[in-house]
């Protein structure tokens, strides 16, 4: 049954600044109810872990109202060596998340400092608590830690090292609750053997409890609750939407590009070998299909360009050297072609929506296109031939699919009126700023280790990191629509890259599907608050909901770690339109 949830949502954020500071255990305090800050600040304990050691580390949080609303952030810590990449990404993935799930202004000044050099994302989940304390105007409670990273829905994923953090909390004192991600109450530690994390803090005469998502978290370090319109309560397993009634939404042109998506997927697939590729892309056949057959056009669509995508991929070995860079040269410059079309702004939510995905994918091919033909050049190293054959096979079918859905525009009524006071530009270098700091930490991550050719968002995060100053230029001629399509993009793509490098191994034994299922359940909870939001304004939306119940249905026939993930770009393209609507927060 489709949820009747509340028309209330959310602004997007669009600015952050920040600058050095010192350290101290201190207490939040206030902030105003039409999002601004003024001089708030508060100080939180940090867990981490560094090999076979654990410490404990304090970060200071202030937030102000900036001069001029410039956009920017700065992380400081007490070490001459700089900030980690990995943790400026979970900084910045969890300011954005708060910001997102709250509608914090776009004129606002944030510090963060840490006493430490820390590598790791373990202090994102708290420092999301610690700016929503300091938007809500609450204090946190001494005595309680929490480690965990932080997703852009805002749910607390696993972390490595968990027992070297308890064991390093237990030597530093002060602390008597530990919050840990869900799941990970037995967690694996530097040398391989599984610990009990409740026993090992008994021995320090402290408590651990397991929490899913940042508003858990917050109602144990803060002891109040985090409105309702904002953090619903999310169920213990993803419910989708009903698709009967969206299906009239979606115009027939949408069917035809279901059977287009189709059959390239198929014909992929006759020349592709058996691999995890091939098997992904008939997965995803098979979810276009059952949507369809339950008249969720939206979501076939959806799961169809996946499949296209995720076929062509798999097929890319069949293809010589000079048939992938004649692919990627014709993608490219179809590519071209096609940005410049959509760059002009939309009338309607409607329109925004069709426009947003549609550049969205024609920047993956136009970036995609331009790696294939670096990688495959003369003079390149051969290693990374087998990659350039994939970029290319992924530029021709990613090409395809931009191109059907700007063919879409005009075809849905269009409804749903939009801000002319938006910020786009902010919003932009908001998501842009993100992407890159997910990169930088995907980087570190990956270290020399080449791309696998069959790691799709991995390949679609450097290229649209090559590609970064041409898509800068592009925007500065073409406007903030084009920005934001490829900010939007870059963030998803960065955001899953470094997430399926972050996996934290599963101890022997241990059931993780509880503990999935909650995450599933926040991301689809929360996916499903944002579109009905804008749904509530009289647009219809087709292509979102549509990646809403493939996400859905996505997680639910896989339920895997990491398959909350999927909900991530319908969840920052209903952000994003939420704020171009100026749909505003409860």
């Amino acid at each position: 049954m489709r949820r009747a949830l509340p028309a209330a949502a959310l602004a997007l954020v669009c600015a952050l600044v920040l600058a050095g500071c010192d350290l101290k255990f201190s207490l939040g305090f206030g902030s105003g109810s039409d999002g601004s800050f003024s001089g708030s600040e508060l100080t939180v304990p940090v867990l981490y872990a560094s090999g076979e050691k654990g410490g404990v580390t304090s970060q200071r949080i202030t937030a102000d109202s900036a001069d001029g609303g410039e956009l920017s952030i700065d992380i400081t810590e007490n070490d001459v060596s700089g900030v980690d990449p990995v943790t400026q990404s979970a900084t910045w993935t969890a300011v954005t998340a708060a910001t997102l799930l709250t509608g914090a202004r776009p004129d606002t000044a944030y510090t963060f400092g840490f006493d430490a050099r820390i590598a790791t994302p373990a202090a994102g989940a708290v420092t999301a608590v610690g700016v929503l304390a300091l938007y809500y105007g609450t204090e946190v409670q001494s005595g309680v830690a929490l480690t965990g990273a932080v997703t852009p829905l805002g749910a607390v994923s696993p972390v490595a090292g968990l027992p070297e953090q308890i064991s390093a909390a237990i030597e530093a004192g002060g602390i008597d609750t530990i919050l840990i991600p869900a799941g990970q109450r037995t967690a694996v530690d530097a040398d391989g053997t599984a610990v009990d994390l409740d026993q090992l803090a008994a021995t320090g005469g402290m408590t651990v409890t397991e929490v899913a998502d940042i508003a858990s978290a917050y109602s144990v370090m803060t002891g109040e609750d985090l409105p309702e319109g904002a953090f619903p309560t999310p169920p213990p397993s993803p419910s989708p939407l009903s698709t009967a009634e969206d299906a009239s939404t979606a115009p027939v042109a949408v069917a035809a590009a279901v059977d287009d998506a189709l059959d390239r997927a198929r014909s992929s697939l006759d020349s592709a070998p058996e691999s995890t590729l091939a098997d992904r892309a008939r997965a995803a056949i098979a979810r276009s299909e059952q949507l369809r057959e339950t008249n969720d056009t939206g979501g076939a669509w959806a799961a169809a360009s996946t499949a296209a995508d995720t076929a062509a991929a798999a097929a890319a070995p069949a293809l010589s050297p000079a048939e992938a860079v004649a692919l990627a040269a014709d993608a490219a410059t179809t590519a071209d072609a096609l940005l410049d079309e959509l760059s002009d702004a939309p009338s309607t939510l409607d329109d925004a929506d069709s426009v947003l995905t549609a550049i969205g994918w024609a920047a993956d091919a136009r970036a995609l296109a331009d790696q294939a033909q670096t990688f495959l050049a003369a003079d390149a190293d051969p290693s990374l031939a087998p990659a350039g054959l994939t970029s290319a096979a992924l530029a021709s079918s990613s090409m395809q699919t931009a191109r059907a859905l700007a063919d879409l525009r005009g075809e849905v009524d269009g409804a749903g009126g939009l801000a002319s006071e938006a910020d786009l530009d902010g919003l932009a270098s908001l998501l842009r700023r993100a992407a890159v700091a997910a990169t930088d930490a995907y980087d570190a991550r990956r270290g020399d280790s080449p791309v696998a050719s069959d790691d799709l968002n991995g390949l679609r995060t450097i290229a649209f990191e090559a590609a970064r100053d041409e898509f800068g230029t592009r925007a500065d001629e073409r406007g903030a629509w084009l920005a934001l399509g490829v900010a939007n993009t870059a963030f998803a793509r960065s955001s899953a890259a470094l997430s399926a490098l972050s996996a934290v191994r599963v101890p022997d034994g241990v059931d993780p599907s509880d503990a999935i299922a909650q995450r599933i359940g926040i991301a689809d909870e929360y996916t499903v608050r944002a579109v009905d939001a804008l749904t509530a304004t009289g647009a219809t939306l087709p292509l979102l909901r549509g990646a809403l119940t493939d996400a859905a249905a996505a997680a639910a026939s896989a339920p895997v770690p990491g398959a909350s993930g999927v909900f991530t770009t319908p969840f920052l393209r209903a952000r994003v339109l939420a704020f171009a609507g100026g749909v505003q927060r409860d």
